[in-house]
């Protein structure tokens, strides 16, 4: 007698709208039910209601009051969380197929199709791309996925570079090459292949894109200066401006250097062949003089020329640094001319390092982590690797030829891709000025510092600097640590501006162009302006990409080592090892905390720290975690910690601390 009755529906319906509606991101967890989370408050999710929505889906959802509790039935979907995705291949009992999502949160197993662009017969555990196409929020009955690409086979060891070059949509192969280069260059090159350059790379380099000569400014028979000489290769005068390597290079933006090779934006026989500054083969090059005094300080305009060069010795960072670190049975330079060159270029080094100490900023000296590999790509070890001398003498000559290179841009063109960095953002400049009055100021320097540290003066490349000079002799790096959450992010920009982070008013590469496209870009316009050719201004969108493109490197470096970690410390997990650490982050569920022997991310849930859960705080201005009101653990703390467990499935390695 109810069927079809208006009165109850229209009855049901004024229910329904009176009901309270939220939106929320739904999270769950490892048990069948979830939650939504809204902006102020956190809403249950049941078993039942988990079935129609996924871990991260943004959806609307109406709130069921039951006694004194209230729960979240989903409504509308919003947002989901999988559109594209990785996935593992299953067959469940009946060898229906199904996908995994790789995702640590997510673990129910979607019914899956395979589209006609994938050719390969999949079996259990193979990596593939997914798309999903029914959701139950979106009046589909369950979840599907469609497989439209695959990545590699379940044992291949390469799989976590595959996995993870596919995750971020970027190429696992070099660009493609041309049956033949011709020189698109009709300028004539000053011929300097007399003069004694020479290359300093590691052992492995094929693109060598930076050669060096130095000699001494003299007058009267005494030294007034260095005159150093940069040849970088020139591949774009094998490049026409519109040709799909160009193309292809502008879509790239860098070279990828991933753990054991990479994947070259050029083509090999151009990155690694044809402009590779390779030992005694005739080179063309966009070469820079350079002059600066004794003092490190540059004494007249920068001078760009092309030319041909030639490397007269290719040497390694170990080779140089061992030389002249004088070490027993170190190797020793095949003539006298390269021995020179060595020693010139290393008192060159010493006086621009101090003339950076004095009127720029220092990169803060950390260990770089290198895996070794394995034909198979298994970890054999990993290396703590230190700037050593030989390293430092490329850097100062590539920061000098780089502050040059912005210089001219900026006062001939106007214009090129300059690399800047504005230091803190202008909405955290009140929280820095109260950091380090709260960190550094006592009764003797209290006036002093108001002054000097205020929002005004921190907002300028000067005051920047002075702070960093301030803070540089305190140990430990919880200062450090602190202010870089302040800190706003590193800029690709069209005109001169400040780089707050190397402490300089004008930077701009051009030193690597086979590796950076920003390079190739700002090789064209300091050759346009040398041949007094007509130029345009870098468009936003190849700034935008370029922006993009070096976030998503390393994302890409970074996904793939903490799968190597995972890889390389699994096998350890037995033996218990103890490693000194250093706390990275601390949040309401743990400590995030990096190894000091070999670089990799440690959590250490908040569990192991302390039995009552109730009793722990976070304190999100010093980022420190308290226990009963005392402050256990900040960012910056060396702790030492054991391994107690690794997850490869989801890439996380987990400890606890030894007290």
């Amino acid at each position: 007698m109810f069927q079809d009755n208006p009165l109850l529906a229209q009855l049901k319906q004024q229910i329904h709208d009176s009901k309270e509606r939220v939106e929320g991101i739904v999270k769950s967890t490892d048990k069948a039910y979830g939650f939504l989370e809204c902006d102020k408050k956190s809403y249950f999710i049941s078993p039942v209601a988990m079935k129609k929505v996924m871990h991260g889906d943004k959806i609307s959802a109406t709130i069921e009051k039951q006694s004194d509790k209230e729960q979240a039935e989903p409504e509308a979907l919003i947002e989901p969380m999988l559109t594209r995705f990785i996935a593992k291949v299953r067959f469940n009992k009946d060898k229906k197929l199904q996908v995994l999502v790789d995702h640590p949160n997510i673990n129910q197993p979607i019914g899956a199709a395979q589209s006609k662009a994938v050719k390969e017969e999949l079996q259990e555990g193979d990596w593939v791309v997914a798309t999903l196409k029914t959701h139950p929020l979106r009046d589909d009955r369950f979840f599907y996925a469609q497989i439209t690409q695959f990545i590699c086979h379940a044992n291949d060891e390469l799989a976590p570079w595959w996995v993870t070059l596919a995750r971020h949509e970027q190429p696992r192969e070099p660009v493609q090459g041309q049956d033949h280069y011709e020189m698109q260059d009709q300028e004539t090159r000053e011929n300097l292949t007399a003069l004694h350059f020479v290359t300093i790379d590691s052992e492995t380099t094929q693109d060598m894109d930076d050669a060096l000569y130095i000699e001494p400014i003299t007058s009267n028979n005494e030294q007034t200066g260095w005159q150093l000489v940069v040849a970088i290769a020139d591949p774009t005068t094998y490049i026409a401006l519109h040709s799909q390597i160009e193309k292809d290079a502008k879509q790239r933006c860098f070279t990828n250097y991933l753990p054991g090779f990479n994947i070259p934006m050029l083509p090999r026989e151009l990155s690694d062949e044809l402009c590779s500054l390779k030992p005694h083969e005739t080179r063309p090059a966009l070469v820079c003089y350079i002059q600066t005094d004794l003092q490190g300080n540059i004494s007249a305009p920068a001078k760009f020329v092309l030319a041909d060069v030639q490397s007269k010795d290719k040497l390694t960072y170990n080779q140089v640094s061992d030389y002249l670190e004088g070490k027993d049975n170190a190797w020793q330079p095949e003539n006298p001319e390269t021995a020179q060159q060595i020693q010139w270029l290393h008192q060159f080094t010493l006086t621009r390092t101090q003339w950076r100490k004095t009127h720029a900023l220092l990169f803060k000296e950390k260990p770089d982590y290198s895996f070794v590999l394995a034909e198979n790509g298994k970890v054999q070890e990993i290396k703590a690797e230190y700037r050593r001398i030989a390293n430092q003498i490329v850097e100062e000559s590539m920061i000098i030829a780089n502050i040059c290179a912005a210089q001219f841009l900026h006062e001939n063109l106007q214009c090129g891709i300059f690399n800047t960095h504005s230091g803190f953002d202008k909405k955290f400049l009140g929280n820095a000025h109260n950091f380090l009055l709260a960190n550094l100021a006592n009764d003797e320097n209290k006036a002093e510092l108001q002054s000097r540290y205020t929002p005004e003066n921190l907002a300028t490349l000067n005051g920047y600097c002075q702070m960093r000079h301030d803070i540089e002799p305190i140990e430990g790096d919880y200062l450090e640590f602190r202010l870089r959450r302040f800190l706003t992010f590193a800029e690709f920009k069209a005109e001169l501006a400040p780089h707050f982070g190397l402490g300089l008013k004008g930077y701009a590469t051009w030193t690597s162009p086979i590796r950076k496209y920003s390079d190739m870009v700002n090789h064209r316009l300091i050759k346009a302006h040398l041949a007094n050719r007509d130029f345009a201004k870098p468009e936003e969108t190849i700034l935008a990409r370029l922006q993009e493109a070096r976030r998503q490197n390393r994302l890409v470096e970074r996904d793939i080592a903490d799968w190597l970690y995972c890889r390389y410390l699994a096998d350890k997990v037995t033996e218990k090892p103890e490693f000194e650490a250093e706390v990275q982050d601390v949040t309401r569920g743990g400590l995030r905390v990096m190894l000091l022997e070999n670089g990799a991310s440690m959590f250490i849930p908040a569990s192991t720290l302390h039995d009552n859960r109730d009793e722990i705080t976070v304190n999100n201005d010093e980022i420190a975690l308290y226990i009963k009101d005392q402050r256990q653990y900040k960012i910056g703390d060396i702790i030492r910690v054991q391994l107690n467990e690794v997850k490869e499935d989801t890439r996380s390695i987990v400890g606890t601390i030894l007290k």
